[in-house]
């Protein structure tokens, strides 16, 4: 008799030839851990090795599972629990049992598609009893050997005994072992592709003692259980897959691994597994491309346009809640007009989604929300499928539209709402209650039998009959929905018009406050006042040298009436007008205030003493020629002027806000009357239908039907219009109140005042998640050095007695150590984190501040050819604190120093110095400009390109924490252009 033999390449064809991509191949594995009771695995995948670890904490494999069933394919291990035949799994005590995701038995195949060669660690544990690892390499390329048989290929098992790991050369022994079976293959196939599998095997060396010590997490250490993968060397094309998206900023390669265990649609516990796919660009900081926040969570469910959540029964009727907007319609009814009563074959499930609008205008959510969420959706949007809250593939992906959602949508957007790019959600299923829904050996979906049609019907009826119902004109509850979209479409335009004009007017104000302070900056003030001056003198001059004293007197009052206007002109073309109505971001207030502070200067420094010397001048002239004046005549002249001048300046406002007042009453007028005709053209047009209408033959519900139709267009018109018109009229009657009773705070006043709130906690908010995201990553930063520093500090301990005993390694020894120290004591100052290392404030010289900047920036100083000098008093001075707030100081400044100085040619220095009230720090460097002297310490402010705007921000409140202070000063030295000092304030008895 025949009996069928299997070819080796069967592995290929069940494993990598039926896995779509690498992340379902990881998909495949995750749900392996799952049903081994893993509560996490997690892949690391090591660019510069090519190397992927995949770990899990589950229960792990004997030797008797890994040869019994990880070796056996379409085991009955992991048949339905509905199937009595079926081998029940270990289950760990204390947990609750798991429905397990495998059926065909040939999921851990995918394996071969992440890389060629895998070193497979298991260790079990079995009733509180820990047993031996088990250790086995394969090649995968082994089975692709033309004319081999499965039962020609022998795979080398290795057991460790102990609760340790593995070590390098128990990995080579176990590999050996395979190289010999492969020569004994190679004389019997004679096939030349075994010297390449032998040639890759030459180059493993995989060490997972070290691995485990490097990572954390999942362990098979001192005993513990689970099952780890160590894939060498990966598939390059998953690199290349993870870099392709952030380049295009998707996530095709991420997708199949998010949401893997839901958490989010209707579950309120935390997920059974927990899992994370971390990218190792580099050997310091890894990224996971698949953490909590990469997938939908429940605020953003929360938070959406529109959210519907329920349960379908057996007979596929919905009943659940519907969110559109924020109306909730609670117990709304869906039935499944293909339901002939009986039970389908599907079964009863549950489904929740959210739903965002695709245009801002007609969103609820914050504009960015709304952009974020977005971009979300239009990368992993859709809906998913759990069975038992583990996520069946390929459902969910946003390129899978097993609804035909985005088809209905495409015959009219507008008849059919719902795209798929736009849903966010689940359908919940369980092995108890959808058994009849059985997925593909491949994970593409379920097999399309009664079940599956049956569920996808139930689905599509369901979303087309929320359509009816919700969104569409003729819908029970469409005016939910039409109204509040029309309303957010209205704020929408109002909320644009009003940004394009406050827009218009912070450009106009911040043009014309940097026109302010460059003419300012240049000197040009001072240097027309000086012009005018000197044009006063010369006709002065030129006056008295007139013979007729009548006429000399005449024309110095003329001339001193000129030069009041003149010097009128000058001090006016200095004045700015705020714009009314409108708030100013934080740098726009801050140069306001300092054009405030600047043009008081001007009038107290350079436009009045000029104004007093004329009149001085005149005085003395007419004094010394013994001219008459007649002071009546020449006060009258001078006030007129005046008077004449603002008068003039009223009138132009007058006319202003009258042409403004007609403008207004005339768009009025043609608004009302437009209402009036709109109302008088639709009755007209009614009254025209009835006339041609034949009314004889209908029926009394067929005129009902009628008459309601007309009515509705009559009030739909006049609805719309009054509302027009009483805003309309609020409007108005709302500027009438304010005009009348108080023009001093006026309507554009309290909204200035909510828009220049509103700017600064968007200003705040945006410095607030700066901080944050600098704050994560000094704390990631911090945790890897003190993890490495710990290693180091300790083997420099075990070094000293060789160091001891050996001259040669002494003095080795001792460079080591204090190179390490002074590593360690910069590392130590590195955050504020450090604090905890001083429990009390300590004595911090000078001198020990000037040595720590010194060793810190030497090279950088020698670079630029930078002189850093410090005064005596500063070397003998001290104060108490802590280093780690003193010591970053002076290193931001002195950092922010250096780049300053670099862009001077010649004689660059810094000097420290200090007197009784603090440290003072100066340079050469370039001056800082008036208007930035309070800026500088203020969040975000920075003039260095590229700069952040936090380091003296930081600097000046960590400072204030401990009762300092850091300030620009003047200094009599002109030589330093730039000062800061650090002010020691009350608290300090030591300086």
């Amino acid at each position: 008799m025949a009996k069928f033999k299997t070819r080796a390449r069967t592995i290929e064809m069940l494993g990598r030839q039926q896995i779509a991509n690498a992340s379902t191949a990881i998909n495949e594995i995750f749900k392996n851990a799952y049903d081994a009771y893993a509560d996490h695995v997690e892949v690391d995948y090591f660019r510069s090795d090519n190397l992927m670890v995949i770990r899990d904490d589950g229960m792990g494999m004997t030797l008797e599972d890994f040869e019994g069933k990880w070796l056996v394919l379409g085991t009955e291990s992991k048949f339905s629990q509905n199937d009595n035949s079926s081998v029940k799994p270990n289950r760990p005590t204390g947990k609750p049992e798991r429905v397990i995701m495998g059926e065909k038995g040939i999921g851990r195949l995918a394996i071969a598609l992440l890389g060629r060669q895998v070193l497979i660690l298991s260790r079990a544990k079995r009733d509180k009893q820990t047993h031996d690892l088990v250790m086995c390499f394969i090649h995968w390329g082994v089975f692709e050997i033309p004319g081999v048989n499965l039962e020609d290929i022998e795979i080398p098992i290795k057991m460790i005994s102990g609760l340790g790991l593995p070590s390098v050369k128990d990995v080579h022994k176990l590999v050996d072992k395979l190289k010999g079976s492969l020569n004994k293959l190679s004389q019997q196939c004679k096939d030349q592709n075994v010297k390449k599998l032998l040639k890759d095997m030459e180059n493993i060396n995989l060490d997972p003692e070290d691995l485990d010590n490097f990572l954390d997490g999942p362990s098979l250490n001192n005993g513990q259980s689970g099952t780890h993968f160590y894939i060498v060397p990966a598939d390059e094309g998953i690199g290349e897959d993870i870099d392709r998206d952030r380049k295009e900023n998707n996530k095709n390669f991420s997708k199949f691994l998010l949401g893997f265990s839901n958490s989010v649609f209707r579950e309120t516990s935390l997920p059974p597994i927990k899992t994370a796919f971390r990218d190792w660009t580099s050997d310091s900081i890894p990224e996971d491309i698949i953490e909590s926040g990469e997938f939908f969570t429940e605020e953003e469910l929360q938070e959406a346009d529109h959210k519907v959540s329920g349960r379908f029964d057996e007979n596929g009727q919905f009943q659940g809640d519907v969110r559109i907007f924020d109306k909730l319609i609670s117990n709304h009814v869906i039935s499944w007009p293909s339901n002939q009563g009986a039970p389908t074959n599907c079964g009863p499930f549950e489904i929740e989604f959210g739903y965002i609008m695709g245009t801002q205008r007609e969103t609820g959510l914050p504009p960015e929300n709304w952009v974020r969420l977005v971009n979300k959706l239009d990368q992993i949007g859709g809906l998913y499928v759990y069975k038992d809250r583990i996520r069946i593939l390929p459902y969910g992906n946003s390129d899978i539209d097993w609804l035909n959602i985005e088809e209905r949508r495409s015959k009219g957007a507008a008849y059919y709402f719902f795209s798929y790019r736009r849903v966010f959600g689940a359908i919940k299923l369980s092995r108890e209650k959808n058994w009849k829904l059985k997925e593909k050996a491949g994970r593409e979906g379920f097999q399309q039998d009664k079940a599956y049609r049956q569920l996808k019907d139930i689905l599509e009826n369901f979303f087309i009959q929320l359509t009816i119902d919700f969104f569409r004109k003729e819908g029970d509850y469409t005016e939910y929905y039409d109204n509040q979209r029309a309303e957010l479409s209205r704020q929408d335009k109002a909320r644009k018009q009003r940004e394009k004009q406050a827009s218009t007017k912070r450009k106009n104000i911040a043009s014309n406050l940097e026109e302010f302070f460059n003419r300012v900056n240049n000197g040009l003030p001072q240097t027309e006042v000086n012009s005018l001056k000197e044009s006063i003198q010369r006709k002065m001059d030129t006056a008295m040298r007139i013979g007729d004293i009548d006429e000399t007197a005449k024309v110095l009052l003329h001339i001193e009436r000129d030069a009041n206007k003149e010097l009128t002109n000058i001090r006016e073309s200095y004045r700015l007008n705020r714009p009314r109505g409108v708030g100013l971001s934080e740098t726009l207030q801050r140069e306001w205030n300092l054009y405030l502070t600047e043009s008081h200067r001007l009038d107290k420094e350079v436009f009045d003493p000029l104004s007093v010397e004329v009149a001085e001048t005149f005085g003395k002239m007419a004094q010394e020629a013994k001219l008459h004046i007649d002071q009546k005549q020449r006060l009258t002249a001078l006030i007129q002027q005046q008077a004449g001048s603002r008068k003039q300046l009223i009138k132009q406002e007058a006319r202003e806000v009258e042409n403004s007042a007609n403008d207004t009453r005339d768009i009025v007028i043609k608004v009302t009357r437009n209402a009036i005709n709109d109302v008088q053209e639709t009755i007209t047009s009614v009254e025209t239908e009835i006339t041609e209408t034949n009314l004889n033959n209908m029926s009394d519900d067929e005129i009902k039907n009628i008459r309601e139709n007309l009515e509705g267009k009559i009030i739909t018109v006049g609805r719309k219009n009054r509302d027009t018109l009483e805003k309309i009229r609020d409007m108005l009657t709302t500027l009438s109140e304010n005009i009348s009773h108080d023009t001093e705070i006026m309507e554009a006043d309290m909204i200035e005042a909510m828009d220049q709130e509103l700017m600064e906690l968007r200003d705040q908010a945006s410095y607030n998640a700066e901080m944050v995201q600098l704050g994560l990553a000094v704390a990631i930063i911090n945790h890897e050095f003190e993890t490495a520093i710990r290693g180091v500090r300790q083997s420099i301990r075990e070094l000293r007695p060789w160091a001891k005993s050996n001259e040669d390694l002494a003095k080795l020894y001792q460079e080591i150590r204090n190179n390490f120290e002074h590593l360690d004591g910069h590392l130590n100052l590195f955050t504020p984190l450090q604090r905890r290392l001083y429990r009390n404030k300590i004595e911090i010289k000078g001198s020990a501040i000037n040595r720590y900047i010194r060793d810190l920036f030497h090279a950088r100083l020698n670079r630029h050819n930078i002189q850093l000098k410090s005064s005596d008093q500063f070397i003998n001075s001290k104060i108490n604190g802590y280093p780690s707030t003193v010591y970053p100081v002076f290193v931001n400044i002195i950092d922010n120093a250096i780049f300053w100085l670099k862009e001077k040619n010649e004689d660059r220095e810094i000097v420290f110095d200090a007197d009784k009230n603090g440290f003072l720090i100066s340079n050469n460097g370039p001056s800082i400009k008036q208007q930035d002297y309070s800026a500088i310490f203020e969040q975000g402010f920075t003039r260095k390109p590229g700069g952040r705007g936090l380091g003296l921000f930081i600097s000046k409140k960590s400072l204030q924490k401990d009762g300092l202070d850091l300030e620009i000063i003047s200094v009599p030295n002109k030589r330093y252009n730039v000062s800061l000092m650090i002010k020691w304030g009350d608290q300090n008895d030591s300086n």
